[in-house]
C-alpha cells in the first residue's frame, strides 16, 4: 500500500469512528484509531473476530507455547466449518456462538467436530450462558467470554475417541498432506489414477486403527507450524487486537517491517 491510498484508508477510517460516535480530533496514528475501532466493536458489535481474538491471546498465548501449538481459522471438518482450532499436546475444536447467533446448527457442528477431534469446546458470552448449558452434549466443554474480555473456563471438556472417522480426517486435509498421512501410515503412496488417488488413500487409512490415523493426522496439521509467523505474532510492536490477523495472515518480515511503519503513521 502506498502513502497516498493508506492516507485515503486512514481518512476513511477516522469518518467511519466519527460517524458511530468516536471522536477523533486532529491527527491520530492508525495504531490509535485501529484500537479505538476495536474498543468500539468489543462494546456495541462482539462478532466472531472479537471471541477469536480473545482465544489467542488470553488462552492459547498464556496457556501454550507457539512453538508447539498450531491455531487454525475457519477449518472445514465435514459439513461443517469449525471456528478455530488448536493442536499442540491435545488437540480442540472450538465452536462460537456470539450474541448474533442461534444454537440451530449446534448440534451437528459438535458431531462433525467429533469425528477429526477430541476435544470440543462451545465458546459463548458470558450473559448466554444459561441458553446454552443443557444444549450440548456432556463431552463438550464450555467457555465464556468474560466481562473483562477473557475466555474462562466453565466446564473442562471430555476427550471422546468413540467418534472418529479416518475418511472426515484425510478430506479435511489438503492433497498433499493426506498424501503424506498416508505416506506416514503405510510407508508408501498409492499407485492409483488422479481421478482414484483420494478413495485409494480413504481405503488404506481405513485399514488401521482410527486412533492412529488420528495420531498421523495431527502431525500432519502441526506441520502447519510457522516459526515467522509465530515470532510476529509473539512481537510486542504488534498490538492485541491485530494479533490473531497478523498470526493467520502468514505475514513475512518485510510484511512486518510494513505493517508497524504504517501503524506508526499519523493521519
Amino acid at each position: 500500500m502506498d502513502n497516498d491510498t493508506s492516507k485515503v484508508y486512514g481518512r476513511q477510517l477516522k469518518k467511519l469512528l466519527n460517524k458511530n460516535g468516536v471522536t477523533v480530533q486532529g491527527r491520530a496514528s492508525f495504531s490509535e484509531m485501529l484500537s479505538l475501532g476495536y474498543q468500539q466493536l468489543l462494546a456495541h458489535y462482539r462478532h466472531e473476530y472479537i471471541y477469536k481474538t480473545a482465544i489467542l491471546n488470553s488462552y492459547v498465548l498464556r496457556e501454550h507455547s507457539l512453538a508447539e501449538t498450531i491455531l487454525l481459522n475457519e477449518f472445514k471438518i465435514g459439513t461443517s466449518k469449525a471456528d478455530v482450532i488448536v493442536v499442540n499436546g491435545t488437540n480442540k475444536v472450538f465452536e462460537i456462538k456470539t450474541e448474533l447467533d442461534t444454537p440451530e446448527r449446534l448440534q451437528n457442528q459438535v458431531n462433525d467436530y467429533f469425528k477429526a477431534f477430541t476435544e470440543v469446546y462451545l465458546v459463548v458470552h458470558h450473559s448466554m450462558l444459561a441458553k446454552y448449558l443443557g444444549r450440548v452434549d456432556r463431552h463438550v466443554g464450555i467457555m465464556v467470554f468474560s466481562e473483562n474480555g477473557n475466555i474462562d473456563t466453565i466446564y473442562t471438556a471430555t476427550p471422546d475417541h468413540s467418534r472418529l472417522d479416518s475418511t472426515i480426517m484425510l478430506k479435511s486435509l489438503r492433497k498433499d498432506e493426506y498424501l503424506n498421512l498416508v505416506r506416514n501410515l503405510n510407508g508408501s503412496i498409492p499407485i492409483a489414477k488422479p481421478v482414484h488417488m483420494f478413495t485409494e488413500c480413504c481405503r488404506i487409512a481405513k485399514s488401521f486403527p482410527v486412533q492412529t490415523v488420528h495420531i498421523e493426522f495431527l502431525k500432519i496439521i502441526k506441520q502447519r507450524i510457522c516459526k515467522e509467523s509465530n515470532e510476529i505474532t509473539l512481537d510486542e510492536a504488534i498490538p492485541s487486537y491485530l494479533k490473531f490477523c497478523c498470526y493467520n495472515a502468514d505475514l513475512d518480515q518485510n510484511h512486518y517491517i510494513a505493517l508497524t511503519k504504517r501503524l506508526n503513521c499519523f493521519i
